[in-house]
């Protein structure tokens, strides 16, 4: 599958909630980045790394996503965002209480990248971002067992 191509797919959908909320999203990839993958699975789990950003920032929050690849072939890719975090039901009545302050949506990414042999979880956020969270999936050779 072209995780550059999916990247910049979500983006798009969510370009106009972002315009919405006077924040951005953008898509820093190469052209193409091939990952032996499953398609639904990773579009879900960038999804829900992009929801989570618009979800849990104030308005006027610039949300990149990066993707890249290592020397030895690994891919990874970042959701990264310069604004401060909102409690879970901030905006909302108290009585209500959301289900990803569960955690669960962290939990369904964790469990995505795990089936492709990689790792979830936050990361260093290059500037000017201040939160990041990162899916690093291994090269096709450590997959293969070489």
């Amino acid at each position: 599958m072209d995780l550059a191509a999916t990247a910049r797919a979500v983006c798009a959908d969510y370009a106009q909630a972002a315009w919405q909320r006077t924040g951005e999203i953008a898509v820093d990839a190469p052209e193409h980045l091939a990952l032996a993958g499953h398609a639904v699975l990773l579009d879900l789990a960038l999804r829900n790394l992009v929801e989570n950003a618009l979800r849990h920032t104030p308005r006027g929050t610039r949300i990149a996503v990066q993707l890249g690849q290592a020397e030895g072939g690994a891919v990874w890719l970042q959701v990264c965002d310069d604004g401060r975090r909102m409690p879970a039901g901030a905006n909302q009545p108290p009585e209500v209480r959301p289900v990803d302050s569960l955690h669960l949506g962290h939990e369904i990414v964790k469990r995505v990248a795990e089936m492709h042999g990689g790792t979830f979880g936050p990361a260093v956020a290059p500037a000017p971002f201040t939160t990041c969270y990162r899916l690093d999936f291994p090269s096709p050779a450590r997959v293969a067992g070489g």
